[in-house]
C-alpha cells in the first residue's frame, strides 16, 4: 500500500491494477471510498474529501462504542460464541470459517437472545420457511445449525440434548444445482478461448480432470508423474484428505504444451502469481460470459466431466476415484442419468430404423428387358 496526501489515506490497486482507496487506522477497520480521487487537474476532488471525512468519523464513533459484553449463557449468541472458539471451528480452513461465521452471525440477529435449550424442530422449520425466497441460503442455515448442534452434543458435558435440525427437508431438492455443461457449450467455449489463453487451459484442466475450482487453482508441474495427475483434494483436505490420481488426456496436454504456465500452479494471473480461488472463480464468471455462455460456470464443468465418464461406460468406483467422492450413491446418479438418455438414444434409433424399413419397398421392381416367358436372350441363327 502507498500513502496518499491524506493522513490515513492509502493507495492499494486491485490485482487488475484499478484504483482502490482506502483510510486506515491501526487496530480497527479500514474503509474503501469510492469516489475519484483526483480531477483532471491533479485536485482532490470534493467528493473524495466528504467521504475521507465521514470515513474518519465514523472510524472515531466505532471506537469510542464499548466493548461488547460477553454473552448471557444458555443463548444462541453464547453457544455460537463457544463454537466459534472450539478446536473444532479453528480446524476449519478460512473460507469455511468466513462462510459459517456469516451464516450463524446473521441468525444471531434475530435469534441470538433466545434460550438454544428450547429451539424445536418446528422452531428450525419456521426459520427455513421464513427463507423459501433463498431456498438455497434457507437450506444452508439448516445445515449450519445440524452442525453446530451436533458439536454442541459432543461436548464433554453436553451442551445440549438433542438437535432440531435433523432429518428436515430441503426446499432446494429438486433443483438440479449447477448447470451441465452440454457438448455444443464446451465446442462454444472452445472456440472463443483459443488454445494458448488461460481461459481455455482452465476449461481443458477442470473439464479432463475433473477438478473443483479450489484444486484447479493450485494444480501445478509439482503433481505431474509420468503421464498423471497426483494431488490432494483441497476440500475435507484437513478432516478427510483425498488422494486423486487422474490420467493427463491428450486434450490437456495440448492445452499445457500451448500455453504459458506457472512455476507451481498451471494457472497464473496477468501478473504471474497464482489465482486465488475466488479469484481464478470471478475470471471463469468473465471468461463464461464473453463466451457467451452466461449460464455456465466452472462447478458445472466437473459436472459435465462426470456425464461425459457415465455414458461412456464409467462404473460408480471408478467415478469416485477421479472425483474423489466418498460415496458410491453420488457416482450412481451420474451413471442412472447416462443410462437414461442412452436408452432414450436408443429407442429413437430403432424409431428411425423401423421409418426406414416402412419407406423401403418389399419387392424388387423389375428391369426392362425382362419377359415373363424366360426366353433365351440369345440372337438367332440365320
Amino acid at each position: 500500500m502507498i500513502k496518499t496526501r491524506l493522513r490515513y489515506c492509502v493507495y492499494d490497486p486491485d490485482p487488475r491494477g484499478n484504483d482502490r482507496y482506502y483510510v486506515r487506522k491501526n487496530g480497527r477497520k479500514k474503509i474503501r471510498i469510492h469516489e475519484k480521487f483526483e480531477d483532471a487537474q491533479g485536485n482532490i476532488t470534493k467528493d473524495f474529501m466528504a467521504a475521507y471525512w465521514a470515513a474518519l468519523e465514523l472510524m472515531d464513533k466505532a471506537a469510542a462504542k464499548p466493548k461488547k459484553q460477553t454473552p448471557r449463557e444458555d443463548t444462541f449468541d453464547w453457544l455460537v460464541d463457544q463454537y466459534f472458539r472450539s478446536a473444532k471451528f479453528q480446524k476449519f480452513d478460512a473460507a469455511t470459517q468466513r462462510d459459517k461465521r456469516s451464516v450463524l452471525t446473521r441468525f444471531c440477529e434475530t435469534a441470538g437472545s433466545l434460550p438454544y435449550r428450547k429451539y424445536r424442530r418446528q422452531d428450525m422449520e419456521a426459520s427455513q420457511l421464513k427463507r423459501k425466497s433463498t431456498p438455497g441460503a434457507a437450506d444452508k442455515l439448516v445445515k449450519v445449525i445440524r452442525a453446530l448442534f451436533n458439536w454442541a452434543i459432543n461436548q464433554s458435558p453436553p451442551l445440549a440434548s438433542s438437535n432440531p435440525a435433523v432429518a428436515i427437508e430441503k426446499l432446494n431438492a429438486g433443483s438440479e444445482g449447477f448447470h451441465t455443461w452440454t457438448v455444443e457449450e464446451v465446442e462454444r467455449y472452445r472456440a472463443h478461448h483459443k488454445l494458448g489463453t488461460n481461459p481455455r487451459l482452465a476449461l481443458e484442466i477442470m473439464l479432463n480432470i475433473g477438478a473443483r475450482l479450489s484444486d484447479a487453482s493450485r494444480i501445478g508441474r509439482q503433481h505431474e508423474s509420468a503421464g498423471w495427475l497426483r494431488f490432494t483434494a483441497f476440500k475435507n483436505r484437513n478432516k478427510h484428505p483425498t488422494v486423486i490420481e487422474v490420467r493427463m488426456t491428450s486434450d490437456l496436454t495440448s492445452a499445457l504444451r500451448a500455453t504459458e504456465t506457472g512455476d507451481l500452479t498451471y494457472l497464473v494471473s496477468e501478473y504471474g502469481a497464482a489465482f486465488t480461488i475466488n479469484g481464478l472463480g470471478n475470471r471463469m464468471r468473465e471468461w463464461c460470459d464473453a463466451a457467451g455462455l452466461p449460464h455456465c460456470s466452472a462447478h458445472g464443468l466437473r459436472k459435465a466431466a462426470a456425464v461425459m465418464l457415465a455414458e461412456s461406460g464409467a462404473t460408480a468406483p471408478e467415478l469416485c476415484a477421479i472425483f474423489g467422492w466418498s460415496k458410491l450413491e453420488t457416482a450412481e446418479t451420474y451413471i442412472r442419468k447416462a443410462q437414461k438418455r442412452k436408452m432414450a438414444d436408443n429407442a429413437f434409433t430403432r424409431l428411425d430404423e423401423y421409418r426406414n424399413r416402412k419407406s423401403v419397398s418389399l419387392s424388387k421392381s423389375k428391369k426392362q428387358n425382362e419377359t415373363k416367358t424366360g426366353k433365351s436372350d440369345a440372337k438367332t441363327t440365320l
